[in-house]
């Protein structure tokens, strides 16, 4: 009760409170749902309710890149690790999906694929291919072949010859651990074998 109790009151000083102190109370809470997961914090960001306020903050301070990306780390990580996987989460990750900040490119990057709203996504493969370039590209690839992994089944023929190079181009150009580089060839081969063509 306590634990709640203290998260809610960051919270809702969060939704009164001023620009300077945004920052380290978002900061409060995105590093409390990276930590281990108990009973108790399971309890607190499992409900879509704390998600939904976390939200409402981020869009009072759309126009602050630094709270923002607090948010929507916070959210992603939330969302991975406690399910809460909403249409209110996508709608606002979407929101953000052209940022032309980096590090929030890179989180949305990470989590709105693997939410099952993306299925629904009109630009769907045209943003699973740009994922690569978003810096920092060493973990972008990593982002991209989870992606690819998961929806292999689904990849239009047509783009296949292009996920392929992407790959290709990944492992021949980093000096990868052997195991790295297998499991990115197992991609390319399930990718080759895979017929899609309906």
């Amino acid at each position: 009760m306590k634990y709640a109790e203290e998260m809610l009151g960051i919270i809702e000083e969060l939704e009164t409170t001023s620009l300077t102190n945004a920052v380290p109370l978002m900061k409060k809470i995105e590093r409390e749902t990276r930590q281990e997961i108990g009973i108790v914090s399971e309890a607190f960001f499992s409900n879509p309710t704390i998600t939904e306020r976390l939200i409402i903050i981020g869009q009072k301070y759309n126009d602050n890149d630094k709270i923002l990306e607090e948010v929507i780390r916070t959210v992603t990580t939330i969302s991975e690790r406690f399910g809460v996987k909403t249409q209110v989460v996508y709608d606002f990750l979407i929101s953000h999906i052209e940022s032309k900040n980096n590090k929030i490119k890179f989180e949305i990057a990470s989590c709105v694929p693997l939410l099952p709203q993306f299925d629904h996504y009109d630009k769907k493969w045209e943003y699973i291919l740009s994922i690569p370039k978003i810096p920092p590209k060493k973990y972008s690839i990593d982002i991209f072949q989870r992606v690819i992994k998961r929806r292999i089944a689904e990849v239009p023929s047509d783009l296949k010859e292009n996920m392929i190079t992407i790959i290709e181009n990944f492992i021949n150009t980093k000096n990868l651990h052997s195991v790295v580089r297998e499991y990115y060839e197992e991609i390319i081969e399930q990718l080759r074998s895979i017929d899609n063509s309906r």
